[in-house]
């Protein structure tokens, strides 16, 4: 639904939307996901801003229904076709 969200993100998010005063936008947190670019790699927060509430309403109950899982690359998918 997001690629920023998809990207950089993992789980579903940490809380309800939240309204920042300062931006004056609506802010989602979620668990930044693993980056196999970073030698010293530790897990953080990343917060992804909206615009307005639908939006942020939106989004929150698309990733807490379709959580973002951590892709596997070089995965060995096997597939049980029957024989003919």
């Amino acid at each position: 639904m997001n690629n920023y969200i998809e990207a950089t993100c993992i789980g579903s998010p940490l809380g309800l939307p939240e309204f920042n005063d300062e931006t004056e936008q609506y802010e989602l947190f979620f668990e930044e996901n693993h980056d196999q670019f970073h030698p010293l790699f530790q897990r953080d927060i990343i917060s992804y801003s909206c615009e307005d509430a639908d939006e942020a309403t939106e989004l929150y109950n698309y990733y807490n229904q379709n959580p973002v899982m951590e892709s596997k690359e070089n995965e060995i998918v096997e597939n049980n076709y029957p024989l003919v």
